[in-house]
């Protein structure tokens, strides 16, 4: 697992690393703010398609050769943007960056074959973590490589090396040090063992997978556009833009303490189904609480609470969603709903934009408390029928009566 954590962190730095500097990359090119915008989007647009194309290619020949592969291509990506001299060559290599955009997926995966039910949540948790921590350091090295730009004179050229040679470094790490603990048992099956037929249409023949995926969307939804809300409503109660920026990194360190220790605590008390439903609880009384103080800057400490509340439902629901995969497409269904959350990202802070342009930010606020009540309900649903354990391929004999 550790080496697993350490490539995950190493790879995360080099996608958050690039974001600062995309608005200079774009003015130094002639784009508008709306080409700006999809400069930002591409990657997580292209990779709606890779992750569940490369969780299937980890059932198929491993985890470690898959993750291998998607961190070595993120590599060539990231130098192919750096030699890119064109607003055209930039959409192609960004969207070059989303086609390898597989690894955390994979990781995951990793980890449920790996831990057993019990401390699964926790083994996840600890894969988000170390995505965050490096998503954390990734703006401080771009901020330090961007030093002296004023667009005109921007060279992205190093900090876009320093970022491929970073992944190649996460690539070589899995390469030498990660180890596959146990095969696919759709690609071990002998001659007189049918291979299970499974794939990502199970996650629409399973309720429970569609519900889930659903939950995971939403999960997307709201974090992304509760980016873009903070700093809104940071201006609305006078705050200047390092007193944003500052109490921003209050909110990270609650994504951290969050991954690395409460999701073990609170699985191992009260079980994965309960976690989902008291920490989304949490999230949706600290959000109406929000909605009604809002124009006090002492607000700020709701939002703080829902920095630990929400990052804890969504990373258990990954573990939920792992037991109920069909034995042998955990990589898959792990690439799915990874794609199906960068999908509710996209949504999310496209919505938030535009009902905060046409009516305030609060307005956003409130579709995220229909959304949350909708997370409450589902998992109030999840504990009353109670855990379940792994699914096994559609095309094995059904055992026991199938979620709902």
């Amino acid at each position: 697992m550790p080496v697993v954590l350490a490539a995950v962190m190493i790879n995360a730095i080099p996608v958050s690393l690039v974001l600062p500097m995309l608005p200079y990359l774009g003015q130094h090119y002639g784009a508008t703010p709306f080409e700006v915008s999809i400069l930002f989007t591409l990657m997580p647009l292209v990779g709606i398609i890779g992750n569940p194309l490369w969780g299937r290619v980890s059932d198929k020949l491993g985890r470690r050769t898959a993750m291998t592969c998607t961190l070595i291509g993120t590599a060539v990506a990231f130098m192919a943007f750096a030699f890119a001299d064109s607003l055209w060559a930039l959409f192609a290599t960004r969207a070059l960056q989303g086609v390898f955009h597989g690894s955390n997926s994979i990781a995951l995966a990793f980890i449920a074959d790996n831990t057993p039910p019990k401390e699964r949540a926790k083994g996840m948790g600890y894969v988000f973590g170390s995505m965050g921590a490096g998503l954390a350091i990734g703006p401080s090295l771009g901020g330090f490589f961007m030093s002296g730009a004023t667009g005109g004179d921007f060279d992205h050229f190093l900090p876009c090396m320093v970022a491929g040679g970073l992944s190649l470094l996460a690539g070589l790490v899995v390469l030498i040090f990660m180890r596959d603990a146990k095969k696919d048992p759709a690609a071990t099956a002998g001659p007189g063992k049918p291979k299970p037929k499974a794939d990502f249409r199970a996650i629409f023949k399973t309720p429970a997978l569609l519900i889930l995926t659903a939950m995971i969307f939403a999960s997307g939804f709201k974090f992304n556009s509760e980016q873009l809300l903070y700093p809104f409503w940071g201006m609305s109660v006078g705050w200047s833009a390092s007193q944003t920026s500052y109490f921003y990194s209050l909110l990270s360190l609650g994504f951290l303490v969050t991954s690395f220790g409460l999701v073990g605590f609170f699985t191992k008390r009260f079980g994965d189904e309960k976690t989902v439903l008291i920490a989304s609880c949490t999230d949706l009384v600290c959000i109406c609480l929000f909605i009604i103080f809002a124009g006090s800057q002492y607000a700020f400490g709701l939002l703080w609470m829902v920095s630990f509340s929400a990052p804890l439902w969504g990373t258990v629901l990954a573990s939920v969603i792992s037991r109920h995969a069909p034995e042998g497409y955990a990589g898959v269904i792990q690439g799915v709903t990874t794609s199906t959350q960068l999908s509710g990202r996209i949504v999310g802070t496209l919505l938030a934009g535009a009902l905060t342009q046409n009516f305030g930010f609060r307005a956003m606020y409130g579709v995220l408390v229909v959304l949350l009540a909708f997370i409450v309900f589902q998992a109030w649903r999840f504990v009353k029928e109670g855990p379940k354990q792994p699914a096994v391929a559609p095309s094995q004999p059904p055992q026991g009566k199938p979620s709902t």
